[in-house]
């Protein structure tokens, strides 16, 4: 654990593709700072949506970085909506150890009609592009563990208002949160905050002699403090994530935690595959196939998997 910002802590601080944990000590009130630049600049590129569609992933991959980090697991994050609009599907994940991917699946035609009858794209609302649908957010730890899921319907004018309600709605805890997605000089650049007050949670001793009223207030106060955080300011990879913190937070005794990097990557292989193939019958392999040949392809990373008929007889005869 670091001192607090105001103290210098900026020694091996790392400014982009991390996480960054801080607590308010005057209110208990706990919060996350993500900010992403090479990771997410290489999942968007890679996948070459359109512009809106790489600012709605953009956003997926920022809450997926800051939900996953308040949670205390070993396993896989992943957050999914499905829809009925012309984008029908965000997904992004993100391992215990911060390997994070990205993808989104689109009605091409239904959303090249939106966008040529629409002449300013940024008045184009959340459902707009969705269609109803909804969010949901699961914490999958292995086989032999029990999964945690939560979900809550696609409404409001953006991802971090549904997040937003879930948790008020189902956990009833006060959790706000800021997502700021741009294109500058042609990279990609994603940052999110998130607080939270959790009664008890870090703060009880700052909490202890308050009463409701003083408890709201101190709500109001850091929930304003952090919407008044602009794009510039979040993405900003000259201006520390301390700095920043203290900018914005400097009269509620700021503290920050050790840092969590994020990196992209994949976990698709041929090996899992296999296993797929293991555990279907020879009628279902073969519906696979399109001329002779299983050619599986990643959704996250466009990576290619070709299995012939030999290699398919080779992963069959093993499960004799």
């Amino acid at each position: 654990m670091s001192d607090t910002v105001g103290e210098n802590v900026e020694t091996g601080f790392l400014r982009d593709d991390v996480i960054q944990p801080f607590l308010l000590e005057s209110s208990g009130i706990r919060g996350r700072v993500a900010r992403m630049g090479p990771a997410i600049d290489e999942i968007l590129k890679r996948h070459n949506y359109p512009q809106i569609v790489n600012e709605l992933l953009g956003e997926v991959l920022a809450l997926t970085s800051v939900l996953s980090s308040l949670m205390k697991f070993s396993g896989c994050f992943t957050l999914q909506s499905k829809s009925d609009g012309p984008v029908k599907m965000l997904v992004s994940d993100m391992t215990s150890e911060g390997v994070i991917r990205g993808c989104a699946g689109i009605d091409e035609v239904a959303l090249k009609e939106l966008l040529d009858k629409t002449e300013d794209h940024s008045t184009l609302s959340l459902t707009d592009l969705t269609g109803k649908g909804y969010i949901a957010f699961t914490v999958d730890q292995g086989e032999h563990m029990e999964r945690y899921q939560g979900i809550v319907e696609l409404e409001g004018d953006s991802l971090s208002e549904c997040i937003q309600g879930y948790f008020k709605q189902s956990d009833q805890i006060n959790t706000g949160v800021l997502v700021k997605v741009a294109q500058n000089e042609g990279s990609w650049h994603a940052g999110g905050m998130i607080l939270q007050y959790v009664p008890g949670d870090g703060g009880i001793n700052q909490q202890a002699d308050k009463d409701d009223d003083e408890i709201k207030e101190d709500w109001q106060r850091s929930m304003i403090l952090m919407s008044s955080c602009t794009e510039n300011e979040l993405l900003d990879h000259d201006l520390s994530i301390s700095d920043l913190l203290y900018r914005l937070f400097h009269d509620e005794q700021v503290r920050v935690y050790d840092q969590r990097p994020v990196k992209e990557g994949c976990r698709c292989s041929r090996e899992k595959l296999a296993n797929v193939i293991k555990t279907v019958s020879p009628e279902e392999v073969d519906s696979y196939k399109v001329d002779g040949v299983i050619d599986a392809r990643c959704e996250f990373c466009g990576r290619s998997y070709v299995f012939d008929d030999a290699a398919i007889a080779e992963i069959q005869n093993e499960t004799i």
